[in-house]
């Protein structure tokens, strides 16, 4: 199996076990205020926000992952 391969099959593995998450679960999973969040997501140093309609969404992985990882200021 090709590397190209095994990365489609472990993100597609992944991808529908993940769910969105609202502005109040982020700021207790990160510890973030909501200022702090904007202004370095600014800086493109936080996960990527989703737009779903009006509604401002990140994706658990994402934000956990940052979290694990400590990509902080």
């Amino acid at each position: 199996m090709s590397q190209q391969s095994k990365k489609q099959t472990q993100t597609s593995l992944s991808a529908p076990f993940d769910q969105y998450i609202d502005e109040k679960m982020r700021a207790e999973i990160t510890g973030t205020s909501r200022t702090t969040w904007w202004r370095l997501e600014r800086q493109d140093k936080m996960p990527p926000v989703y737009r779903i309609g009006q509604m401002k969404r990140w994706l658990l992985s994402e934000v956990l992952q940052w979290r694990i990882t400590g990509i902080n200021v």
